[in-house]
């Protein structure tokens, strides 16, 4: 599994041990695979893994996406567990695709698994591989989590109701949703809603201008506030804070072309 930025020496040790183990359990396993083409294209056009089976990446690099956001890159010999017949049907699975174009080596499900029912040995490995690669994701977390820490903004918590930014403000801070739904509104009409993991207050901060919409509570929210250098700085350092940044302006900029087309049509209407 590929990593931005430095890891720590365990986390590719681990990574290391999962791919053993991994090969502990599929070499010489004498049940039929079947490889699959990820053609190279863009995430827009990632899918599910098939249904029931399980999978390693046999070349190329693996991107995982949820919800359009690439949440780990996988290299050949790595697990590919799609979730698609585990997950509530409400609940968007995991897609997989690939920049360039890989291919997976898949197993249906109910054969792998009586495959190694009676083999000690290739249980243990699976068990070990499961597990180790468990571990390695909870790790990767916890390096997320440091860097959105290493941010270097404060956290708040807004109650329903509560204004969070209010239009005309100076634009002194970047804002990133932690957890909760907030409303945009300009000149007091909703135009948007803000969800967990969007930025806001980018527009402004990045012309220097003032706030041009209020954005209030809907339910309990925490909030990170970042500092406008700090932010600047992060754009500079890190590539993939720029992705992000573009896809929420994106977003903003088509609710807001959405909201113009309703308005001209009921202008239109009286």
């Amino acid at each position: 599994m590929l990593t931005t930025g430095q890891v720590q020496d365990d986390i590719g040790l681990l990574n290391s041990a999962a791919r053993q183990s991994l090969s502990g359990v599929f070499v010489g396993l004498d049940i039929e695979s079947n490889l699959v083409e990820l053609p190279a294209s863009r995430s827009v056009h990632f899918t599910p893994l098939p249904n029931h089976t399980i999978a390693t990446v046999e070349s190329g690099l693996v991107s995982v996406l949820h919800e359009q956001t690439v949440v780990g890159v996988l290299e050949p010999g790595d697990l590919v567990l799609g979730d698609s017949a585990q997950v509530p049907a409400t609940v968007t699975a995991l897609q997989f695709g690939s920049d360039e174009g890989a291919t997976v080596r898949t197993w249906e499900q109910d054969s792998f698994l009586r495959a190694i029912s009676n083999d000690t040995a290739r249980q243990k490995h699976w068990l070990a591989a499961l597990i180790q690669t468990q571990s390695l994701m909870y790790r990767m977390s916890g390096l997320n989590i440091q860097r959105q820490a290493g941010l270097g903004g404060d956290t708040e918590v807004y109650s329903p109701g509560a204004v969070i930014i209010q239009q005309g403000d100076p634009a002194d801070d970047v804002f990133s949703m932690v957890a909760g739904v907030a409303q945009v509104l300009v000149d007091e009409q909703p135009v948007a809603r803000i969800a967990t993991g969007e930025l806001f207050g980018t527009m402004a901060a990045l012309t220097n201008g003032h706030r041009n919409a209020t954005v209030t509570a809907l339910e309990r929210c925490s909030v990170l506030r970042v500092p406008k250098d700090r932010f600047f700085e992060i754009i500079r350092t890190r590539p993939e804070a720029v992705q992000g940044l573009l896809v929420d302006m994106a977003r903003s900029i088509t609710a807001l072309n959405g909201e113009v087309v309703t308005l001209r049509q009921r202008l239109a209407q009286t």
